[in-house]
C-alpha cells in the first residue's frame, strides 16, 4: 500500500515538472512566434508531446518499477527507483 502512494507521489512529480517546462516553452514561443496561427499549431503540438510523456513515464513506472518513498531527510521528499 506505501508503495502504491510514493509510486502516486513520483507520478505527480513526474507531471508537475514537464507541465511546467512546456508551460515555459509556450511562454518563450508566444514572443518568439509573431503569427498567432503559426503560434496555436506549435502550442497543440508542445502541449501533445508533453502531455504523452507525462503518460509514457507514468506507464514506465506502473508496469517496470516498485517505487518507495525513503523519509532519511525532513526537509526533501526522497523517492527510491528501482527496476522490478
Amino acid at each position: 500500500m506505501e508503495k502504491n502512494k510514493s509510486k502516486e507521489k513520483l507520478k505527480g512529480c513526474i507531471q508537475t515538472e514537464i507541465t511546467e517546462l512546456f508551460e515555459k516553452v509556450l511562454d518563450f514561443a508566444e514572443v518568439a512566434i509573431p503569427s498567432p496561427e503559426t503560434y496555436k499549431r506549435f502550442r497543440s503540438k508542445v502541449l501533445r508531446i508533453g502531455n504523452n510523456a507525462i503518460r509514457n513515464c507514468q506507464q514506465e513506472l506502473d508496469k517496470n518499477y516498485d517505487v518507495g518513498w525513503n523519509p532519511q531527510i525532513k526537509s526533501e521528499d526522497i523517492i527510491e527507483v528501482g527496476p522490478k
